[in-house]
């Protein structure tokens, strides 16, 4: 895997907000916005939403913003392929 110096400018913002909210037990709703507004790519998206998904499964009381969040993101990519066909 490359280095975050070895990325585009993107990809190493991404990464380093992405890591600091895996390292963190419980993350900032503006670090997790900053992560959505980050989003470029379909593998960034599953990336962020299998993060989620991971801090959610660690906890027998799952933060609400986290489910809300997974909810909403899984919701819209869903809808997506049917967007892109009435366009």
């Amino acid at each position: 895997m490359a280095t975050t110096q070895d990325m585009a400018p993107q990809e190493r913002y991404f990464e380093i907000l992405m890591e600091r909210v895996r390292t963190d037990r419980y993350p900032s709703a503006q670090l997790l916005d900053r992560i959505e507004q980050a989003f470029w790519t379909a593998d960034q998206v599953a990336d962020y939403v299998d993060m989620l998904l991971d801090k959610i499964d660690e906890s027998w009381y799952p933060s609400g913003q986290l489910l809300d969040r997974v909810q909403r993101i899984l919701a819209t990519t869903a809808m997506a392929p049917a967007m892109a066909e009435a366009a």
